[in-house]
């Protein structure tokens, strides 16, 4: 009879990657920048009150979230993800079996799925990114022993199809926007409208009102996230089922998946661990901010000069390839201060933050939730108190993870999700030095 192989275990704390916790710490950081808005202010509200102006100091901090922080941020962590895949999975390939790291692996998705749900239901921010996580990483086993060239083309050719559908429905609303305000335009000279028209200008309107918060809208908000908790678990649920159980969800899937395989690629040649040269990650930033900056300005000034109509669809477009640019521009500069030293007590408090990555990112709700609906700080805030307040509880977050991970190996939600994915509870405490 041949030997059962032996069970997997989860990877101990000195087998961790410190590249790996340093990107997935500054990634959570920048994440509660763009979530923070949302939690704390109109859901719905993605930029200050128009006009745009520089006279609102608001603007300025859109403009820096803008260029530096949307969508890229978010790009870091799902490249973590795929990464963190094949941690798990091409650990089956060695003698342990495939089926057991399969096992593993869904189990985790399974498990991402359910926290995704009691983030919106119990944490009350229906913004969650682990429901989408735990979708998309379904799709991501069968690739975990593609070459690194094949997993950069099939990510490029899923971001060159979001690019191309954003392009077709972009110039599609565009064209309907100026044919709706050409028909309120004979309506209000008085011109009598045909059926046809008198339907169309129906939906332009409809699409506007979609497009901004109405009076009425805001009021309904306002009232359902500073009233009971009821209500408040009502909207949030509503809202988180808004996205999830629509069309949407797909493309956030695609998005992920595309990511997730850049991830994976970028793991197997051996840039997110650390081992390429100081000038590889030196050209990297640099490329990738170059890029990403003259993206990113250029969707700025489109959707600063025609505060943000939806005729400037062109901007829209040029999404998927400005992230991108500057996530990996954040990868190259972070590595590349790290492999100089330079980080200091920042890169290990940012480690930290990294080996409880979980915690940390359901932590942030937990604490925002108390701050804005059991403090009363809902709505309270501009732009830049809200970042005030992120800051925060970084600084909360980075001297609690130091403290407890002083007396323990990793995070209590790590902790669950490892007893959950393999079975069986792993050591919590640290072991003793000997």
């Amino acid at each position: 009879m041949t030997a059962l192989p032996p069970r997997m275990t989860s990877v101990s704390p000195n087998q961790r990657l410190e590249s790996l916790d340093l990107l997935r710490g500054f990634a959570l950081c920048g994440i509660l920048l763009v979530n923070i808005m949302m939690m704390g202010g109109l859901w719905g509200q993605y930029h200050p009150e128009l006009p745009p102006t520089l006279a609102n100091p608001d603007w300025s901090a859109w403009i820096i979230q803008h260029l530096f922080v949307q969508g890229s941020m978010r790009g870091l962590f799902t490249l973590l993800f795929g990464a963190g895949m094949l941690l798990i999975t091409l650990r089956g390939e060695d003698g342990r079996g495939t089926i057991q790291a399969a096992d593993v692996y869904f189990r985790r998705c399974m498990a991402l799925l359910a926290l995704g749900v009691f983030n919106a239901t119990v944490l009350l921010f229906p913004g969650d990114i682990l429901y989408v996580y735990g979708l998309s990483g379904f799709l991501l086993f069968v690739f975990r022993a593609v070459r690194p060239r094949t997993l950069i083309a099939l990510s490029a050719a899923l971001l060159l199809l979001l690019t191309l559908e954003s392009a077709v429905v972009g110039a599609y609303q565009a064209m309907e926007a100026r044919r709706g305000a050409e028909l309120a335009s004979q309506v209000e000279t008085g011109a009598a409208l045909s059926v046809e028209d008198a339907e169309a200008l129906k939906l332009h309107v409809r699409a506007q009102e979609a497009q901004t918060l109405t009076p009425e809208t805001i009021v309904e908000e306002t009232a359902a996230r500073t009233g009971s908790v009821v209500g408040l678990l009502k909207w949030s649920v509503r809202t988180w089922l808004d996205y999830a159980a629509s069309s949407y969800t797909i493309t956030l899937v695609i998005e992920s998946v595309a990511f997730m395989l850049l991830g994976m690629a970028l793991f197997k040649l051996g840039v997110l661990g650390g081992a390429r040269s100081l000038g590889f990650y030196l050209a990297l930033a640099g490329g990738g901010y170059a890029l990403g900056l003259a993206v990113n300005g250029a969707q700025a000034v489109m959707l600063w000069t025609s505060q943000f109509s939806s005729e400037s669809w062109a901007a829209q477009t040029s999404y998927e390839l400005g992230r991108c640019a500057m996530t990996l521009g954040h990868v190259g500069l972070l590595l590349s201060l790290w492999k100089m030293n330079a980080l200091g007590f920042v890169g290990r408090a940012l480690r930290n933050l990294g080996r409880m990555a979980l915690t940390n990112y359901l932590a942030q709700s937990a604490i925002a939730g108390l701050l804005f609906y059991g403090l009363d700080l809902w709505g309270r805030l501009d732009w830049w108190g809200l970042w005030g307040v992120a800051a925060g509880i970084w600084v909360f977050q980075m001297v609690f993870s130091a403290l407890w991970l002083r007396v323990f190996s990793m995070g209590p939600l790590e902790w669950a999700l490892r007893w959950f994915a393999y079975g069986r509870p792993s050591s919590l405490r640290r072991a003793k030095a000997v």
